[in-house]
C-alpha cells in the first residue's frame, strides 16, 4: 500500500482521491501545486459539486470533462478532468480524479480562432497551397474575388486561378516560396471563375512547422480599381502634358513672330541644348525642364521695344541695359506655369557666366544651375552662327574658338567638351556656312 501511496503522491499530473461523500481524502503534490489554496478541500468540492453529483448517479464508470478554475487572484486556468469510480456499480464508491492543465492549449485555440475569424472576414483573398500545388484553405475574401465556393475549389490546383500563358511563372513563384523565400506585392493577372482576367497584387509566403515547409500562404488583392485609376491619371497627365507643350510652343511662336530677325532661334537652341544635355547624361526630368526653358528662354524680349530688338547696329549702353532685363522678365512671365522643374530659374540664369561676368544677377560657379550652363552655350552657339541685323553670321572656326578660349572661364568646361564631341561626331555640323542640328 505504501508503494502505491508513494506512486500517487509523485504522479506528474494533479490527482485527487474523494470518498463516498465527495470529500477530499488525499491530493498529490502536483495537485497542490496546480490548485494552491489554504482550504483546498472546500474550494475543490465547491468547484466540482454539480459535476461530481451527476457523475456519481450515472451508470458510467468514468467520464472526462473540461472545467475552468478561477482562483481568488490571477488569470483563470483550464483543466481536463478524468473522473473514475473506484468501485463501479456502487453509489457509495470513492473516486479518483486526474487533472491535466490545458490552459495554454485553450488559449492557443482561442488565439487560432481569433486569427481564423480575422482571416475569414478579410476582403483580401487568403488561401494556402500545398507543396503539390493544391488549394488547402479558402476564405470569404477569396470567394468574393475569384467567384469559387470552397467546395468548388478546395483540393484543386492553384493553376486554376492562373491564365494558361502565365502558369510557368506562377509555378516558379510557388517553388521559390516552398524553398522558404517570400515574394511580396507581386503584381500579376489571375482568372475569375467566369473566365475574365483581372489584375492582382499578391504575396507568397512559406508556412512551416519544426523547420519544415508545409505549404505556401497566398494573399491576393484585386487591384482592378487601382489600375483603372492609374490609367485615368496617365491619360489625364498625358492630356495636361500635351496642353502644356502646345502652350509653350504657342508662347515661343508668339515671340518669334514679333522678332522676325531671330525666327527659329529658340527651336534651334532647344535642339542644341537637348543634344548636349543627353550627351552629359541628364535625367528625363532635367531634360524636360531644360527643353521648356530653351523654347522660352527669350520670351522676356516681349517686354523690349521693337526699336531696340530690330536695331541694325550695336546697342548703346542704355539700350543694352534694357536688353539685359529680358532673362529676369522671362522668368517672371513663366513663374505661374506649373512646370515640373525650375524652368523659370533656368530662363532667368541663361545669360549668367561662370566667372560672374554675366547678367542679370552676376551669378558665378555653382550658383548657376547646370541646365542654365547648357542653355548658355547653346544660345551663344546659335547666336554666333546666325545672321543678325548688326553683323553677318560668324564662321565655324570663330564660333568654336570662342568656346575653346573661354571653356572653364565663362562657359562650363563639361558643356564645352560635350559640344566639341557632338561637332566631332557630326551631330552638330556646319553645311554651306549654316549651323545644322537635327
Amino acid at each position: 500500500m505504501e508503494r502505491y501511496r508513494a506512486l500517487f503522491k509523485h504522479l506528474p499530473s494533479p490527482a485527487v482521491l474523494l470518498n463516498s461523500q465527495n470529500r477530499v481524502d488525499d491530493v498529490n503534490q502536483a495537485g497542490l501545486a496546480a490548485l494552491p489554496t489554504e482550504a483546498f478541500e472546500r474550494t475543490f468540492s465547491r468547484w466540482l459539486t454539480r459535476d461530481l453529483k451527476e457523475f456519481r448517479i450515472s451508470p458510467v464508470p468514468s467520464r472526462v470533462i473540461e472545467k475552468t478554475y478561477r482562483a481568488a487572484s490571477g488569470p483563470p486556468k483550464f483543466f481536463k478532468i478524468r473522473m473514475a469510480k473506484i468501485a463501479p456499480g456502487k453509489t457509495d464508491t470513492g473516486m479518483v480524479l486526474i487533472l491535466t492543465d490545458i490552459t495554454e492549449r485553450r488559449r492557443t485555440l482561442e488565439e487560432l480562432g481569433r486569427l481564423a475569424s480575422i482571416v475569414d472576414s478579410s476582403d483580401d483573398a487568403i488561401l494556402s497551397v500545398s507543396l503539390s500545388g493544391k488549394i488547402m484553405t479558402w476564405n470569404r475574401g477569396a470567394e468574393k474575388i475569384y467567384g469559387f465556393q470552397p467546395e468548388d475549389i478546395l483540393g484543386r490546383s492553384f493553376m486554376l486561378l492562373v491564365p494558361s500563358g502565365m502558369r510557368e511563372g506562377a509555378r516558379s513563384i510557388l517553388e521559390r516560396a516552398a524553398r522558404g523565400l517570400s515574394l511580396s506585392r507581386h503584381e500579376t493577372v489571375h482568372r475569375h471563375r467566369d473566365g475574365h482576367l483581372f489584375p492582382v497584387s499578391a504575396t507568397f509566403s512559406p508556412f512551416d512547422c519544426y523547420d519544415a515547409v508545409l505549404g505556401v500562404s497566398v494573399i491576393a488583392r484585386d487591384i482592378s480599381s487601382r489600375k483603372q485609376t492609374e490609367e485615368e491619371l496617365r491619360s489625364s497627365h498625358g492630356q495636361l502634358q500635351s496642353l502644356l507643350n502646345e502652350t509653350v510652343k504657342s508662347l515661343s511662336a508668339t515671340h518669334e513672330k514679333r522678332d522676325l530677325y531671330t525666327a527659329g532661334h529658340q527651336q534651334r537652341v532647344t535642339r542644341l541644348a537637348c543634344h548636349m544635355a543627353e550627351h552629359l547624361g541628364l535625367d528625363q526630368a532635367q531634360m524636360e525642364a531644360l527643353r521648356f526653358a530653351a523654347l522660352l528662354h527669350d520670351i522676356g524680349k516681349v517686354c523690349i521695344p521693337m526699336a531696340i530688338l530690330a536695331k541694325p547696329a550695336r546697342l548703346s549702353e542704355e539700350e543694352m541695359g534694357i536688353m539685359k532685363k529680358h532673362p529676369e522678365s522671362g522668368g517672371e512671365i513663366v513663374r505661374n506655369i506649373p512646370f515640373h522643374g525650375p524652368v523659370g530659374e533656368i530662363i532667368g540664369q541663361h545669360h549668367e557666366r561662370l566667372d560672374g561676368s554675366g547678367y542679370p544677377k552676376g551669378l558665378s560657379g555653382n550658383q548657376i544651375l547646370p541646365a542654365s550652363r547648357i542653355l548658355a552655350v547653346a544660345d551663344t552657339l546659335e547666336a554666333m552662327s546666325s545672321h543678325r541685323p548688326y553683323r553677318p553670321a560668324l564662321g565655324l572656326k570663330t564660333t568654336l574658338e570662342e568656346f575653346r578660349s573661354k571653356s572653364g572661364i565663362t562657359y562650363d568646361p563639361d558643356v564645352c567638351a560635350a559640344l566639341f564631341d557632338l561637332v566631332k561626331s557630326g551631330t552638330i555640323r556646319w553645311r554651306k556656312g549654316v549651323l545644322q542640328c537635327p
